[in-house]
């Protein structure tokens, strides 16, 4: 299946290393051997820059903090922060009718993170009455979390963190922003603290905040739940990773989109039957079938994981072949998702073959959120924020490649597209 075999040594640098290779294997490291690893030095880099919460942490801790995570992303808390999702959709629509041409990368990235931030922070903090913190958080992260952002990856990669020590303007600029965000995170959790927002106090039409839900958690089998420490972090790994990876699969389905105008127009058609002009609400986003299956494709042809990491902290066998402790193991998923063995043609981006999909023959091979006991506790989260965005983007505007145009992938912690100029044709 795999040319080169189900695990392939190489090296990064002076360290061994080994790429992982077809579902089974993947599987025997995500699952069944998952107690024997750690995730390796991508994330020691990771938890130096934003704290050790449910993304970087291990063993009983990480079980823990998921625990605690998961009101705050199940099914009713989801559907809930819809309406500032939609509300910050309609707001990016409304701020392009002045813009001919945009982005997308930076586009998405910004509607990413204020969507995020202020279902984060803004609808416990900021309703009628509130004193405005939630807003000052959001207009603090939107100055930062750039700057962080475009330097995590980088760092993540990079095998002598001595370098990023240096006092570069870079590097100076990255210190001063990720200390912003970490004194911003310790800021909202003291307010939140102290004045204890009450569900009396919250309207109707927002609910809780991300955070009010964090810090009211309480771990159902060891009782207890978040100290401060451990929200700081956790909000750090939320605006980070949901920026990211969210900011990525919207940026490629505009491009796709561009690409193909008889896609695009059915995808249009499918949201002017359902919309009719409004936002979308939560319950309008599982009556899009083919913006779904739109999406379903991006996921599988532009993995935000495209490979992930992990270290045995012991000696293990994977797929029969032994590798030493300490070896920098690299899952490859995006060769899953890419396989022909489960996806015909699988360089051809076909939404049609979600239609009706052999659970079967895709087993192990779409892992666009993970798999195992570190999945990613937010994939309803980006779901709701993909289909919200890209319904709205669809009701307002065809969206087409700028002339001459090439757009690449770039593979840093996600693959994700560096610049995609389009132009925007407003519907009338």
């Amino acid at each position: 299946m795999y040319p080169l075999g189900d695990v392939v040594a190489l090296r990064l640098g002076p360290k061994p290393a080994c790429l992982v290779n077809g579902p089974e294997p993947l599987r025997q490291v995500l699952i069944s051997d998952a107690a024997r690893y750690d995730k390796g030095f991508q994330f020691d880099q990771l938890r130096g820059l934003i704290g050790d919460g449910v993304g970087t942490s291990g063993g009983a801790k990480h079980r823990r903090q998921r625990r605690l995570m998961r009101p705050a992303f199940d099914h009713e808390h989801v559907e809930g922060y819809v309406a500032v999702m939609a509300r910050c959709a309609a707001q990016i629509v409304a701020d392009w009718r002045q813009a001919p041409r945009i982005d997308a990368g930076r586009e998405m990235r910004r509607l990413a993170m204020t969507a995020i931030t202020r279902a984060m922070f803004e609808a416990a903090d900021d309703e009628p009455g509130g004193d405005g913190s939630g807003s000052a958080a959001v207009d603090e992260v939107l100055a930062s979390l750039p700057i962080l952002l475009g330097g995590v990856g980088r760092r993540a990669l990079l095998p002598l963190a001595v370098l990023n020590k240096a006092p570069t303007p870079g590097n100076l600029r990255f210190d001063r922003a990720c200390a912003g965000l970490h004194a911003m995170a310790d800021r909202m959790i003291a307010d939140h603290r102290s004045r204890q927002v009450s569900a009396a106090h919250r309207t109707a039409s927002d609910g809780p905040s991300l955070l009010s839900t964090l810090l009211a958690a309480v771990d159902d089998e060891e009782g207890g739940g978040m100290t401060d420490a451990q929200a700081h972090d956790e909000i750090m790994t939320v605006l980070l990773a949901g920026t990211e990876t969210s900011a990525g699969t919207l940026a490629w389905t505009l491009h796709v989109l561009s690409r193909d105008l008889d896609l695009q127009r059915a995808v249009q058609r499918e949201t002017a039957a359902v919309l009719a002009g409004r936002t979308p609400t939560a319950a309008d986003l599982s009556t899009l079938p083919l913006t779904r299956r739109v999406v379903s494709e991006v996921l599988r042809y532009y993995p935000p994981s495209w490979i992930l990491g992990r270290r045995p902290i012991q000696d293990v066998q994977i797929a029969g072949v032994p590798v030493p402790a300490g070896t920098q193991v690299l899952l490859n998923f995006y060769g899953l998702h890419h396989d022909p063995a489960a996806y015909p043609e699988p360089d051809r981006f076909d939404p049609d073959r979600w239609l009706d999909p052999d659970p079967e023959a895709i087993r192990g091979h779409y892992l666009p959120f993970g798999l195992g006991p570190h999945a990613c506790v937010g994939e309803g989260f980006a779901w709701s924020l993909i289909l919200t965005t890209v319904s709205t983007i669809a009701s307002h505007y065809t969206v087409k490649p700028a002339p001459g145009s090439v757009v690449k992938p770039v593979a840093r912690t996600t693959l994700h597209p560096g610049v995609v100029p389009l132009v925007l044709e407003p519907l009338t």
